[in-house]
């Protein structure tokens, strides 16, 4: 199979100095790269070509057997044409690769604004400024336990928290004068996180959601680095999304029958979202409160009204497996929907009939948005590693 050569390997053109490109700008999209800084400049074919090979041997996982071609086939009809988001900077190379520690796990990829992006690197947690283009390390890795292996990152309300295998959490202030490091303890044990999600944002205080793999919801207080709360569940808790309100909340795992909840009231469930043939690992509540989504790993995106969720308002399909990522945009316009590799969706939210598709090369580390940007990241062991942010139009 031919794949596409480096920039440096067929041109030494003097302004990249034959070196391999390691920031991308629409003047280098122009000129034919693209955002992993690949030139293409005749060579689509063979783009083309090693694209549909990695989607035929890249290796699905599932956790029940189910068709996904029967799935596919009852999947909406989509647009994929569409731009909505254009590539304004990207950076390639080892310093910013995002660190995958668990391959079903991929919300790494946090954005407080468009000039602070965080993301978990091999020495601690990193922020990248793609405006004045500089990073910093916010949190060591020689700060947090010695065998501390981050499983879910959360970047809220001036504090970044970290949790591992383990169940242990890490925390410390970006904007107070003591920035020590906190450790904490979840209240079922010592299992995995499998993510962590803000459960307060207009309640104040620093109160976070975390999904634990042992089946249970804490609700943890970052001011005392303990659980306040601790809501148990029958299965494996991959992820939750809490409204900004906190009225409603949703829980997926390793289940068919993923739930709304009350957080106000220890997670009471107040609906059940059906439709999905294997276990879910992400999940997101629209910022008007009307709609849900959910990720799972039988490749597709169920979206749910919250006020009659036993029907799938759409069912949307990638290409190459599971759903790691889902998010709505803050304006919930659009609804993002992340492959473990390569695919990128950014849906249209109301017919759910348009999309914006990016296409990657390498394992996909996570991917948020801010008020009017995209931030990707790239972690792959063969193609380069990246942070990009793309712009609304």
């Amino acid at each position: 199979m031919s794949i596409a050569f480096r920039h440096n390997e067929f041109n030494t053109d003097a302004r990249d100095g034959g070196h391999t490109i390691s920031e991308v700008t629409q003047a280098e999209i122009r000129r034919g790269f693209d955002a992993q800084g690949y030139q293409w400049n005749g060579q689509e074919l063979q783009r083309h070509m090693y694209m549909e090979y990695r989607r035929e041997v890249y290796p699905q996982y599932h956790g029940i057997a189910h068709d996904t071609h029967a799935v596919q086939k009852q999947s909406r009809c989509v647009d994929p044409t569409q731009e909505f988001y254009r590539l304004r900077y990207s950076v390639t190379g080892s310093n910013y690769r995002c660190k995958i520690s668990h391959f079903q796990l991929r919300d790494l990829i946090w954005a407080t604004s468009n000039y602070d992006v965080y993301y978990w690197h091999m020495d601690g947690i990193h922020r990248w400024n793609p405006w004045l283009k500089t990073r910093s390390c916010v949190l060591a890795r020689r700060e947090m336990p010695a065998d501390f292996r981050l499983s879910a990152l959360c970047v809220d309300q001036g504090i970044v928290l970290a949790g591992d295998y383990q169940g242990r959490v890490c925390a410390r202030s970006l904007w107070a004068s003591d920035t020590r490091v906190a450790v904490g303890q979840v209240a079922g044990g010592t299992d995995i996180v499998n993510h962590v999600t803000p459960a307060n944002r207009r309640g104040g205080g620093n109160l976070v959601s975390l999904a634990v793999n042992s089946g249970s919801v804490d609700t943890f207080d970052v001011q005392r680095m303990a659980a306040t709360t601790s809501a148990s569940f029958e299965w494996a808790v991959n992820c939750t999304a809490i409204s900004d309100s906190g009225s409603i909340g949703c829980v997926v795992g390793d289940s068919l029958q993923n739930v709304l909840v009350d957080p106000r009231q220890d997670y009471r469930k107040i609906g059940e979202l059906l439709g999905h043939k294997d276990y879910s690992f992400a999940c997101a509540i629209s910022p008007d409160e009307r709609q849900v989504a959910t990720g799972s790993q039988d490749s597709s995106v169920r979206v749910y009204d919250v006020r009659w969720p036993r029907d799938t308002l759409a069912s949307l399909c990638g290409y190459l497996g599971a759903m790691r990522v889902v998010k709505f945009s803050p304006c919930g316009r659009f609804l993002l929907a992340a492959e473990p590799a390569d695919y990128l969706h950014i849906y249209e939210t109301g017919l759910f009939d348009r999309s914006q598709d990016l296409e990657f090369m390498g394992e996909i580390a996570g991917a948020t948005f801010t008020l009017d940007c995209l931030f990707v990241g790239i972690s792959d062991a063969v193609h380069e590693d990246m942070l990009a942010e793309y712009t609304l139009l």
